[in-house]
């Protein structure tokens, strides 16, 4: 895809499939990000999706504040610094399809490697689960992650292994290594790092309220 002056959307082909210890960290930080489920994917009392997206970000000492759009009353605001959000929509694809599909994208500030909007596709991640025989709530956590992991990271690269590499085959949702659903200590440092900026500025916002 084109990359124009001031942003590119991000493409973040997770999959390709066949039509197929860091050190210790004391201190927790809070990041607040809303949840816009167009398709209604979370609703009630089912949130082991966000549970699991919620426990990939933890290694990096990072308590995700999940505010659910619109039920939230906060979302009736315009985003305030500081905040996430990611959507969960529909984007099919069809059945005969054979090149790779992406999961999601993010969208990041080409200039300066800024982002807060990030989206999943939850139909292909249902056609990846089932393809795959894993459940459907669990890989829709884990491309949660990922494409926050892009916000927090303020990149448009991938790691050559783990949750932030670029394909996710059916193998391996199958498989289900440890390994593979879990973020470099690198980038949990860098993460953190951003994370840290993020409650500042929000901080910073609401002194001066």
């Amino acid at each position: 895809m084109s990359v124009r002056h001031i942003a590119v959307l991000v493409l973040v082909p997770l999959i390709g499939w066949p039509s197929t210890t860091h050190g210790a960290v004391t201190a927790w930080t809070a990041v607040v990000v809303r949840v816009y489920d167009a398709n209604g994917v979370l609703a009630g009392t089912n949130r082991r999706a966000l549970d699991e997206a919620r426990k990939a970000l933890e290694a990096a000492s990072i308590e995700v504040v999940w505010r659910m759009c619109p039920a939230s009353p906060s979302c009736d605001a315009p985003m305030g610094p500081g905040e996430l959000a990611i959507r969960i929509v529909r984007a099919p694809v069809p059945l005969h399809q054979t090149a790779t599909v992406s999961l999601g994208d993010a969208l990041i500030d080409a200039r300066t490697g800024a982002g807060v909007l990030a989206t999943v596709y939850s139909d292909r991640i249902v056609r990846l689960a089932a393809n795959a025989g894993v459940d459907c709530r669990a890989l829709l956590g884990r491309a949660i992650a990922h494409e926050l992991g892009h916000l927090l990271l303020a990149t448009t690269t991938h790691g050559p292994v783990g949750l932030m590499r670029a394909y996710w085959s059916q193998d391996e949702v199958r498989r289900g290594q440890p390994r593979d659903w879990t973020f470099a200590p690198t980038e949990l440092a860098t993460m953190r790092r951003r994370a840290e900026a993020l409650e500042r500025t929000a901080r910073l916002d609401w002194g001066t309220r």
